[in-house]
Order: structure tokens, then C-alpha cells, then sequence
């Protein structure tokens, strides 16, 4: 089921519905050269808490996606909430192709970078539940 909740996100960014808006995203532990000049996002699905849900033994799956978007540092937070705005309408309550189940997002402003004071970060974070095995 990991595989499945992690395939699902990675295809919302793969889509044409977030690579129109050019926002870069990497994944979290990417250890390479982050090309770009004033925004990216980096991507973490983070599994937290399994279960069993029924007495056949039926399996739930839940936890946490988690976009850091990293913005120019000295504009406010108006680009952090308009690409808060874009990753709502791409996530927010939505079932996705493998049946996760995503919930209502939030917000956690965080600052200025501590890898790059010239970058302002935020977490957006949206819950994920997802049933099978």
C-alpha cells in the first residue's frame, strides 16, 4: 500500500494539471542541484499509522503529504498562499487513481530558509487515508 499512496502523489505532480503552473518539485532527500531561481517545493508523503479496520483483516493506511514550498524571501506571503491556492485545487478532498483518500489541507509558515536566507518557506500539508490489502 506504500507504493500505491506514493505512486498517487507523484502522478499529481507528473500531470499537466501541476507541470502547467512550472513549479519545480523535488523529492525531500534529493541530493542533486536544485535548478531554479525563485521558487520550487520539495515533496515528502510521510506514512504514519496503520491499521485494521474490519475483522477480515482489511489493512487502513494513513498519513501526511507534505509540500515545502521555498519562495524569493522579501515579498510576503502572497506567491506562498497562491501556490497553497494551486495545490488545493489539485489535492484538496480528492480520491486519487489508487484510492487514496485525501482530506483538507494546511498551512504552516516556517521562514526564512536555513540552507538559503534568500528563499521563505512554508509546509503544506494534506492528510491521506488509503484501504486495501
Amino acid at each position: 500500500m506504500y507504493d500505491l499512496v506514493q505512486s498517487d502523489i507523484e502522478g499529481i505532480f507528473a500531470g499537466s494539471s501541476w507541470t502547467s503552473h512550472s513549479i519545480p518539485i523535488y523529492p525531500d532527500n534529493y541530493q542533486g542541484a536544485v535548478t531554479t531561481g525563485a521558487e520550487f517545493c520539495r515533496l515528502s508523503v510521510l506514512p504514519s499509522n496503520s491499521e485494521n479496520y474490519a475483522h477480515g483483516g482489511s489493512k487502513a493506511l494513513s498519513g501526511i503529504v507534505v509540500v515545502k514550498i521555498l519562495v524569493r524571501a522579501g515579498e510576503g506571503q502572497k506567491r506562498i498562499m497562491a501556490i497553497s491556492d494551486i495545490l488545493d485545487v489539485i489535492f484538496d478532498n480528492k480520491t486519487l487513481t489508487n484510492g487514496t483518500e485525501l482530506s483538507t489541507s494546511y498551512l504552516n509558515m516556517e521562514g526564512l530558509d536555513p540552507a538559503n536566507k534568500s528563499l521563505y518557506s512554508a509546509r503544506y500539508l494534506i492528510p491521506f487515508k488509503i484501504y486495501g490489502e
